[in-house]
């Protein structure tokens, strides 16, 4: 046994070196891997379900692959394209408001704190200096955006490669990923119902996050955007996407945005006489309250139903540092890292008690509970 010891602590010291050389090598895909494995794990039933029109396991893996990339990637261009054009809409839109002075449309002439307040503001961004602080604002946004977009533009090659990376994963995770899951439970030390644990937190988390969070989202964003065209606001695509990452966000939610819209829609109708306009800016208001905002708590109940048991600090921390540290992925690798950590200190809780048979009381004067075998 002696002799053993420094082949068996040279054999892993050989693992542990390459290991890391091998995090080296992953590490600037790594993003693309976790993806690919995320999208095989969402798309495994509709795999199974190929499997039954395709025999074999390679080509039901890649025509499921295929369509899953095409599903993501020809909305995302679309949407791209249409927020481009309603961006620069916007821009040169705001940029004449601020050039005139007039930044609220209104001839309001009454003496109440309503048209004092606007005309104020009015008459302050008429000063030469506000206003050009207000347009060098505004052109920095615009250089900001410019930059992200040729950035993306310069980068397509790059991005092309992180394309192909997420559908080869995904290819091989739903082709050969049942084994290598089972392989790695063979040889992981910890035990059965640990590992089965564990999973299922995984399983649960990524269900609520993807499900519960992100199409819920997506949802609101969808409707956000139909009732700002239903109510005639130009650029609906564009705010229907702000929403769409609002709604991701715990505690924020949609209403930063539809709300203002329609208190602005119904205040210039009201000083500009425009009844249809001030009924619009109501109706934009009503839609909000009850369809865009309710919606989030109408689907999401039914979508988790309580399945993933994850304390809401903990979500709201896992989605913004998530997004900080990995980008758009991170909206769902955040949480998921988090409740995974969470799920290990439960289990380490469980297994480690190391006062679990004393009798005096803890230094916060609770004692401990015996557990009868």
């Amino acid at each position: 046994m002696l002799k053993e010891a420094p082949s068996k602590y040279f054999f892993l010291g050989i693992i542990a070196i390459i290991a890391i050389i091998s995090i080296i090598v992953i590490f600037p895909f790594l993003t693309s891997i976790i993806t690919g494995l995320l999208l095989a794990y969402l798309f495994y039933p509709f795999y199974n379900w190929m499997r039954k029109l395709v025999k074999y396991k390679g080509p039901a893996a890649f025509i499921t692959a295929v369509l899953i990339i095409l599903i993501v990637t020809i909305p995302a261009v679309l949407l791209v394209k249409n927020l481009t054009t309603e961006t620069s809409y916007l821009y040169l839109r705001t940029k004449q408001h601020i050039a005139t002075g007039e930044v609220i449309e209104t001839k309001c002439y009454e003496n109440n704190f309503l048209c004092k307040s606007i005309n104020s503001v009015n008459n302050l961004m008429r000063d030469e200096n506000i206003k050009q602080y207000a347009i060098d604002r505004l052109n920095e946004i615009l250089t900001f955006i410019t930059k992200k977009v040729s950035g993306i533009l310069l980068s397509l090659p790059t991005i092309v490669i992180h394309l192909l990376l997420i559908l080869f994963t995904t290819y091989y995770a739903l082709k050969d990923g049942k084994e290598l899951l089972i392989r790695a439970t063979q040889v992981a030390p910890l035990k059965v119902h640990h590992q089965e644990q564990i999973f299922q937190q995984f399983s649960d988390v990524t269900y609520a996050v993807l499900y519960g969070s992100f199409v819920v989202a997506l949802i609101q964003g969808a409707l956000g955007a139909f009732g700002f065209w239903l109510f005639g606001i130009k650029g609906f695509l564009l705010w229907g996407a702000v929403m769409t990452l609002f709604a991701l966000i715990p505690f924020v939610g949609t209403w930063l945005i539809w709300f203002p819209a329609s208190l602005v829609m119904g205040i210039s109708g009201y000083l500009g006489g425009e009844t249809g306009l001030m009924w619009k800016g109501i109706g934009l208001f009503f839609y909000g309250l009850l369809v865009i905002s309710s919606i989030d708590n109408i689907l999401k109940p039914v979508i988790v139903a309580g399945r993933a048991k994850v304390h809401p600090m903990l979500i709201l921390i896992g989605i913004l540092g998530g997004l900080y540290a990995f980008g758009f992925i991170g909206l769902v690798l955040g949480p998921l890292i988090l409740a995974i950590l969470q799920t290990l200190l439960q289990i380490y809780e469980r297994e480690r008690k190391p006062h679990a048979n004393e009798t005096q009381p803890c230094i916060l004067g609770r004692k401990n509970h015996q557990h009868k075998k």
